[in-house]
Formats: structure tokens, C-alpha cells, sequence
């Protein structure tokens, strides 16, 4: 939607029209689920599948008229030219991870109390792990340069460039998409380390920021290998898979420092063993309310997710 909206003066209402087809096709399937329809005759629920589906192809249809009106075509608007537009926001994914870079080093720099050895130590593990995330993530995005500039170089042939990225639009759009999706979750890993250093952030925050850049860089690698061909092409892309895999790594690293610090210590452990049968059992019992407690909150915390992610979709 967020490409096809740039060929039009009037992209609200393509949106909205594209927002009101998921949203339809949305409510068509939640309808569909098993529990809605308990209760209800066959003839009932014959009548839910045809009126949802009565309404997700109307909704569908007027979507289609929008689109077809539109010039045939790859156009940015008023933004020029796309293969400028692909190059500035892998610059600009560079530019945030040298930003994120020169924050750590000044967190590094930071002041830390002399007394708390283990705390500065703990301090010290996780900036050298964001740092190792940050080289990572340069590299990667450097190779994705060279292998984006490679692709659009042997698949040209006498075109130009810009006739090359507005004839394959969707790899375009993907590749922009791509690097500012690794350049936000790049800021948002050092803004959770920065916070987990200075008690604002939990660090199982900085595990999901963590997760968010091996995702991104995916995404970059996934962009760029729809496109990749054989020679120069796939060496460049063999390149950019090599990065990509130095990232999983950094990232899977500082995960492993995160939950260290998640680890109970040995002073915190109980000896079970020791206890009478009559506080054992209540302990046994805390133990099962806690978990269903837990098990209440994760199930209400997915579910929450998933409706984000279906509004995120929509908007999208």
C-alpha cells in the first residue's frame, strides 16, 4: 500500500479503502472461529461465511477500482529518483549505526561508582556486547551497499539505473523498507542499553531490542537476495549472508549477557529438602498461583501483541 500510495494525489482514500479490505477480511475470519459459531444451526452459519465473504469482496472490489485508475508505472512522487532515494537510506541506516556507535563509547566513558566492581563489570560485559552488535550491523550494511550497487549493475544491462529500480519496484520499496528497519532498531538497541545501564530499562527489554536487529538485518538480507544473480552478484550477496550471520551471532551474544544478569544467584535458593511437610506444601502452592498467574499475564500479553501487530498490518 505504502508504494502503490506514492502514484497517487488522493492516498488517504487508498488507504483507507485498502485499511477497510483487511479490516473486513479481519472480522470475516475472527467470525469463523469455532466458538463464535457454537449455537448456531447449520443454515446460521452458512449465512456467517456468505455474508463475510459478501463483504470482503465488495470491500476487495472497491479497493481494485482505486488501483486500476492509477498510471501504470513506478513513480516516488515529488521525491525523485528512486535509486537515489534506495542509497540515501542505506546512508542513513550507516549514519545511525556511527551514531550508535559514538553512544556507546560515551557510555563506556560514563563515570561508574569505584565500589560496585560486579555492577561496572556487568556494565562493562553489556557495552561490549552492543559494540560487537554495532560492528556487526556496519559491516552488514556496508556489504548490502555493495551488493545492491552489483545487482542493479549486471541486471541493467543498457537501461539506466533509474529505468532498472523503477522496473523492479518491489524489490526497491523492500530495500527501503529494509534499511530503515535496520537503522530504528539499531537506535532502539543502544537506547535499551543505555536504559538497562541506567536502571530505566528492564533487561529483558534489551533481549527484545536485540531480537529486533537480528529481524531487521534479516529483512536487508531477504531484500537484497530476491534480486541476487550469478558473478559478481552473488559474490557480493555471499558477502552480505557472511554479515548477516556475524550479526545473529553479536546478537545471540548479548543476549547471553542479558540473561546472566537474569540468572538467580545462589544466595536466593532455597533448600527444599529441609523444609516441613506443612511450609513445603504452602510453598508448593505459591509456587502453582504464581505460575497460573504468569501463565494469565503472557497469555493477555500475546494477545495484546497480536492485535498491535494486526492494527501495525492495517496501517501499513
Amino acid at each position: 500500500v505504502k508504494g502503490i500510495a506514492r502514484r497517487t494525489a488522493d492516498d488517504d482514500k487508498l488507504v483507507n479503502a485498502a485499511r477497510f479490505s483487511a479490516q473486513a477480511t479481519a472480522r470475516f475470519f475472527r467470525n469463523l472461529q469455532s466458538w463464535r459459531l457454537d449455537g448456531l444451526d447449520a443454515l446460521q452459519k452458512t449465512d456467517v461465511v456468505i455474508n463475510g465473504n459478501n463483504d470482503v469482496q465488495l470491500a476487495l472490489q472497491s479497493l481494485n477500482k482505486l488501483v486500476d485508475v492509477l498510471p501504470r508505472g513506478f513513480t516516488l512522487g515529488k521525491s525523485g529518483d528512486p535509486g537515489e532515494i534506495v542509497e540515501q537510506e542505506l546512508a542513513k541506516a550507516m549514519k545511525a549505526v556511527e551514531a550508535a556507535a559514538a553512544r556507546l563509547v560515551a557510555l563506556r566513558n560514563k563515570p561508574r561508582d569505584p565500589f560496585a566492581a560486579y555492577e561496572v563489570k556487568v556494565h562493562e560485559a553489556i557495552l561490549d556486547a552492543a559494540a560487537a552488535v554495532t560492528s556487526a550491523v556496519a559491516e552488514l550494511v556496508r556489504a548490502a551497499t555493495a551488493a545492491q550497487n552489483d545487482i542493479v549493475q549486471a541486471g541493467r544491462g543498457a537501461s539506466s539505473r533509474t529505468a532498472f529500480y523503477k522496473k523492479n519496484n518491489r524489490w526497491t520499496e523492500g530495500l527501503i523498507s529494509a534499511a530503515k528497519a535496520v537503522a530504528a532498531a539499531t537506535n532502539t538497541l543502544i537506547e535499551t542499553a543505555d536504559g538497562v545501564l541506567s536502571g530505566r530499562n528492564s533487561p529483558e527489554q534489551l533481549i527484545v531490542a536485540s531480537n529486533d536487529v537480528a529481524a531487521s538485518t534479516a529483512q536487508l538480507v531477504a531484500a537484497s537476495r530476491v534480486r541476487a544473480v550469478g558473478g559478481i552478484a552473488s559474490r557480493t550477496q555471499e558477502g552480505l549472508e557472511t554479515a548477516s550471520k556475524a550479526v545473529g551471532a553479536a546478537c545471540r551474544a548479548l543476549v547471553r549477557q542479558v540473561q546472566a544478569l537474569l540468572r538467580p544467584s545462589a544466595e536466593d535458593a532455597v533448600d527444599y529438602s529441609k523444609l516441613g511437610a506443612h511450609e513445603f506444601k504452602v510453598r508448593e502452592m505459591e509456587q502453582q498461583v504464581e505460575i497460573l498467574q504468569l501463565e494469565n499475564a503472557l497469555s493477555a500479553a500475546r494477545s495484546r501483541l497480536g492485535e498491535m501487530r494486526k492494527i501495525s498490518y492495517q496501517e501499513e
